[in-house]
Formats: C-alpha cells, structure tokens, sequence
C-alpha cells in the first residue's frame, strides 16, 4: 500500500485495516492513497513491445565500444545477463560481486560436480561438522560458477575485468565506477543484480535478515545511481536496469524482506526517472528454470511445477531483457513465463 509520507499515521492505519477488511483474497496487491484520500489500484497487463522495424537484428542500445557495469557478482541471472549483452554487442563487461576471485586452478573436487557430490568429496577429505561443510561447498561451487563465465566472457566481450566488492559498501561502489571510468573513459550501462534471500516466516525472521536482504538490493541501487549520475565529463550512462522480482509485485510467502526490498526499487525507479541522465528500468521477473543458477534451486523448481507455475527458460529471459533495452520505454515492466495453453500448445 503507498501512502503519501506527509499523510497522518491514523488515517494510514484506517485505510490499511480498511484494505484489509473489504476485498479480500482476490483484492489488488498493490494500491496507493494521495494526500486527498484518493485511492487507484494498480493491476499488471499485458503489454506488447513495439514492433522492430523489419525481420533484421534488434536495434543497437550499445555498440563494441560500450562498457557495461552489472552487479550480481559473475553467477546466476547477472552472468547470463552479461554473456547475452557482450554476445550481441561485443561491449566491455565489468563485474561487480562479493565472491573473492577465484584461483586460475581448478578445485581438488573436480570429480564432484554438483552439491551433493560435493559434500560427500569434502566428508571424504576429512571435514567433519555440518556448518563447514556447507561453507566450504558453496565456497567451492560459487568460485566455479564465477570461474566459468570469466572464462566465457573473455570469449565473447571486448574486455571483462571482475571487481570484488559489496553494493552496501558506498566508498567500494563510487570506487569501483570511477576504476571503471579512468581505464575506459565512459560508463554507458549498470545492471543491478545482486541479491540475496534469507526465506523464513515472519514470526521466525530475525530484524537482521530483514536488513541484509533489503540494503543489497535498495542501498546496493541508491549507491550505484548516485555514482552514475555523477558523470562529471565523462558521456552520461545510457541506462540504469534494477533486477527486481514478482514477489515485489504480488508478494510471496516467506519473503516479506525480499518482497519490500523488489518493491521499493520499483519506488526508487519511478522516482529517478524524472532525473537520471539516462533510461531508468526496473524489470520484476518471474522464476528463472534451475539451469539459469539464478535463486530458483532444483527443490524450488519442483515446488513450482507442483503449483503449476510456469519457469522462464534463461535464453528467453537474456532475449526479452536485451528487447527491453532495445525497443522499450517503460519504467517497470513484468518479465514471466506464460503458462501453457489449454489446448497443450506453448505461449
């Protein structure tokens, strides 16, 4: 529910219990009160891009000269994101994540290839306790992961450096775009992309946890937009994209954090629309497909075809953000996977 921030906390707390009171299961998730008392709904539609213009390639939003700044660390979506980008336009890719750069060798557990394995190879080696355990496997297997798409992207971009560092670390962030802008002399793009889940019911959900999953996303953007729109003389960024998610538009169980920490990007990128020097997009996505390695795991994958929802495969999702890009003109869109048609066919 938004409300305006000058509106008297009594009033807000009768139009929320009226809220909740009135419509129900099926009422709107999102809905907004002036400063009047007028109240407007707001429902997602379905809105078609603009048509290309001919059967040719998507128009150019960069070109091999460009450089393009995606937090997320090198895994999951952000990866995915930047190997599309640098495969179509050949720009510079610049990394930004929390996963220290891995060693050019390879791991001693070579031969144990997914987290079970893993475990087991680690058990084997000698460690013992649970917790360390699993540190050590996601350690191993976060390195990897970063490991890989370094290697593809030296393929593909023009140039790929990794910078380890944390989007709620200001100093780090206006540190980095300014690395970022001495080598190359402009900064044309930021995708943000990192994020972090901490799942749990209300009730057991630690004020910590909350803060953690909601400063990576929405102090991680705020220090980035700042460091962007002050260009100084260097060429103004052509966009500033915020990876949200649809548990920001329709809520989900277990993740009141991360839902306020999707939604108030949404916020923030209407907001600096009005400002930035460049297109401001906030783009909510549906559930990626495991193999993406994005925050949907195998179990949770399962959990969603059990529910009948359906998962974005990652060349479809890479396809639609770089249209986006390229022929959109809205600030927040929904990017999501349409279920099958009842007569078995896909849409």
């Amino acid at each position: 529910m938004d409300v305006h921030p000058k509106e008297d906390p009594e009033r807000v707390a009768a139009q929320l219990v009226r809220e909740l009171a009135t419509d129900g299961p099926d009422g709107p998730a999102s809905v907004g009160y002036t400063l009047d008392g007028a109240r407007a709904a707001r429902r997602p539609v379905l809105a078609a891009l603009p048509a290309a213009d001919g059967p040719g390639p998507r128009p150019a939003v960069l070109d091999p000269g460009s450089v393009v700044l995606l937090t997320g660390g090198a895994r999951g979506i952000t990866a995915r994101t930047a190997l599309a980008l640098a495969r179509a336009t050949g720009c510079h890719i610049e990394l930004l994540g929390r996963t220290p750069r891995p060693p050019a060798a390879e791991d001693e557990f070579g031969q144990a290839q997914d987290r079970v394995a893993l475990r087991a190879a680690l058990i084997a080696s000698g460690v013992r306790r649970p917790a360390e355990i699993e540190t050590a496997a996601s350690r191993i297997l976060a390195e990897r992961e970063v490991r890989t798409t370094l290697t593809a992207l030296a393929t593909v971009a023009a140039s790929v450096r990794y910078h380890c560092a944390d989007v709620t670390d200001e100093r780090a962030v206006r540190a980095v775009v300014a690395d970022v802008r001495e080598r190359h002399g402009r900064l044309d793009g930021i995708v943000h992309g990192a994020g972090i889940l901490r799942d749990g019911l209300l009730r057991d959900k630690r004020p910590a946890d909350f803060a953690e999953v909601f400063t990576t996303k929405v102090a991680g953007a705020r220090h980035l937009a700042a460091a962007a729109a002050e260009h100084g003389a260097w060429p103004a960024p052509r966009f500033l994209a915020l990876f949200g998610s649809v548990a920001g538009v329709y809520g989900n169980r277990g993740q009141s954090d991360y839902a306020a920490a999707n939604d108030a990007l949404d916020g923030l990128a209407h907001a600096w629309a009005q400002s930035f020097p460049g297109r401001v997009l906030s783009v909510d996505w549906g559930p990626w497909a495991a193999e993406a390695g994005g925050m949907v795991t195998p179990e949770l994958e399962r959990a969603y075809a059990r529910r009948g929802v359906p998962l974005l495969p990652p060349d479809a999702g890479t396809a639609a953000f770089l249209d986006e890009l390229a022929r959109g003109t809205d600030v927040q869109v929904v990017l999501m996977a349409q279920a099958a048609a009842e007569d078995g066919g896909d849409e």
